[in-house]
């Protein structure tokens, strides 16, 4: 028996490979693990077909092997003779496993079949290691945290998942790109703190405010955007979902100020590329300077903050014309369009 178990969850994958390993050998006596980056072919082959204590099965775990033969292959690609000798040595010694063994290709950094297997055409038991989401990402929580000796509600599993995973803790987004699937072992890590710090009561979502580093909120872009672009009912509806997961308003001003000043910086940048802006900068991720450029060229230059709008706010708070900063975010929405001559260069101020 060959199984392949891939990522993209490491905790999900070797517990894959141990459940495997505890039905074939439930004594663990013919159990072995190889370290990939230090195993050859011969040395697996060796493994894998050596005779058993009193004729039971072995069980060969070999991890991390696979992308450095994917590597390997790679750089051979100029040469398909020595290629081909690789996926042929490869397919030898998959070919030679012995029924009763078994072996387990551990590869948590790898999301599918790789070519060098799909080549050797040996079938596969594929596994994947793919955490759960949504529903059954919860009730793993509640069982986690009562393997932990502890109890959480339901409430509080779920604003634990939101908060380290906020787009991506119930579903896949449909761009892979923007993908965070959940790190369950981070999440078990998670619950065992809280429950030694909720000891002797149940974890509550106070714990989890508390004692739970959250990431980046992808509805704080999401409001930014609609403000500085005067979209009012996007912007509104991700106002209102920011503040009942307990953004602070001050911090959103700023982050509005802030994308004001920076999406005018870029809109003078002209025709660079956003690794360039972002290598100036040297403050923003390329890719945020990206999705600004692309949100920007679709936008209204006769409806964006303007730098303008953006100071005239800004001063009304620090001078107390403003008494809260829910009031300087309504002045940012609420300000005067720009009056912009299509015939015109385009102001400084103005946002594209």
């Amino acid at each position: 028996m060959i199984y392949f178990i891939h990522g993209p969850d490491r905790l999900l994958a070797r517990q894959a490979a141990l459940n495997i390993a505890s039905v074939v050998d439930p004594e663990g006596h013919n159990t072995n693990w190889l370290d990939g980056r230090e195993t050859s072919l011969t040395k697996l082959s060796t493994a894998i077909g050596a005779v058993s204590f009193f004729g039971t099965p072995r069980v060969v775990i070999v991890s991390e092997f696979l992308p450095r033969s994917n590597r390997e292959s790679e750089s051979d690609g100029e040469n398909s003779e020595r290629t081909s000798a690789a996926v042929a040595g490869l397919r030898e010694a998959l070919t030679s496993v012995p029924e009763s063994n078994c072996l387990i290709f551990l590869e948590p950094s790898l999301l599918g079949l790789p070519a060098t297997l799909k080549a050797s055409g040996v079938a596969f038991n594929v596994i994947s290691g793919e955490p759960p989401r949504g529903r059954e990402l919860v009730d793993w929580i509640l069982n986690r945290a009562a393997e932990a000796g502890s109890r959480i509600s339901t409430r509080s599993a779920q604003y634990l998942a939101s908060l380290l995973y906020p787009q991506t803790w119930d579903r896949k987004p449909n761009n892979p790109r923007y993908d965070v699937p959940p790190d369950m072992m981070l999440l078990a890590s998670e619950v065992e703190k809280l429950a030694m710090a909720a000891h002797p009561d149940p974890i509550e979502e106070v714990h989890v405010r508390a004692l739970t580093p959250g990431k980046p909120d992808q509805r704080l872009f999401r409001f930014i955007d609609a403000a500085v672009g005067r979209d009012l009912t996007s912007a509104l509806i991700e106002f209102q979902r920011l503040e009942a997961g307990g953004e602070e308003p001050a911090q959103l001003v700023a982050q509005a100020l802030g994308q004001v000043e920076l999406t005018t910086l870029i809109a003078l940048a002209g025709a660079r590329n956003a690794d360039e802006v972002a290598r100036d900068l040297g403050s923003i991720q390329p890719s945020r300077v990206s999705a600004l450029m692309s949100s920007s060229r679709g936008r209204n230059p006769r409806v964006s903050v303007s730098v303008g709008d953006g100071v005239a706010a800004d001063r009304k708070l620090k001078t107390g014309r403003s008494r809260h900063p829910i009031d300087a975010l309504y002045d940012l929405m609420l300000s005067e369009p720009n009056e912009v001559d299509d015939n015109q260069p385009r102001s400084r101020g103005a946002l594209h």
